[in-house]
């Protein structure tokens, strides 16, 4: 026999989620980027639907919410590859992958909000081999396969590409020597995914704020 949890549980759990997002956030602007990977989780527990488990929003009915996209929109016509969710940084020592949060340019920030499966499903970054993923893609991956809730031995190869190999195709160059960026940007795009998932339940719910 099983108990169904009440309205006000689940409001609890929503609230819990919240906290965690906003301190993992944290962790992550304060250097350990790693927590991009649980951060990856908390976004999967609130929005992922399966035929076997049921996301937090939709248990509350508000999975029907607008979500604020910061994402630059993917041009086809682009040669080199694209990074939607991120910006580079490049500093005197090294070079970061970096979210820019709300300190990006305008144009991230000038369009409306959209319905949660076109920001699902949008493709936010193409590689040089032509790869394509979108925010679910890269929040599957890290939460299922890549030491979010659990570490898969095989990993889909435009994931592998994109944080093994560096099929984005930057790299620093320091005193004549090519380095390699000094984060990762699965990471970084799922850090300004918090700040858009953020931002989007503060608008649905302020009084978990």
């Amino acid at each position: 026999m099983k108990v169904w949890q009440t309205e006000d549980e689940l409001k609890s759990h929503l609230k819990e989620q919240i906290e965690f997002l906003r301190r993992s956030s944290q962790s992550y602007d304060e250097g350990f980027t790693s927590e991009g990977k649980r951060l990856a989780v908390v976004i999967r527990v609130l929005l992922h639907d399966t035929q076997n488990s049921t996301s937090l929003l939709t248990l509350l009915k508000k999975k029907n919410i607008l979500f604020y996209d910061t994402s630059l929109d993917y041009n086809p016509h682009n040669l080199a590859s694209t990074m939607g969710l991120i910006m580079m940084r490049i500093g005197p020592n090294d070079a970061r992958y970096v979210p820019p949060l709300d300190d990006g340019p305008p144009m991230r920030y000038r369009k409306a909000k959209i319905a949660f499966e076109k920001w699902w499903n949008k493709i936010v970054f193409v590689d040089t081999k032509h790869n394509k993923l979108t925010r679910k893609d890269l929040i599957l991956a890290v939460s299922n396969k890549d030491g979010g809730a659990h570490i898969d031995s095989k990993l889909n190869k435009a994931y592998a590409d994109l944080t093994r190999f560096d099929s984005l195709g930057w790299k620093f160059i320091k005193d004549g020597i090519e380095k390699d960026f000094a984060t990762r940007p699965e990471l970084a795009s799922v850090r300004q995914m918090s700040h858009e998932v953020l931002k989007s339940l503060q608008d649905e719910f302020p009084e978990y704020f």
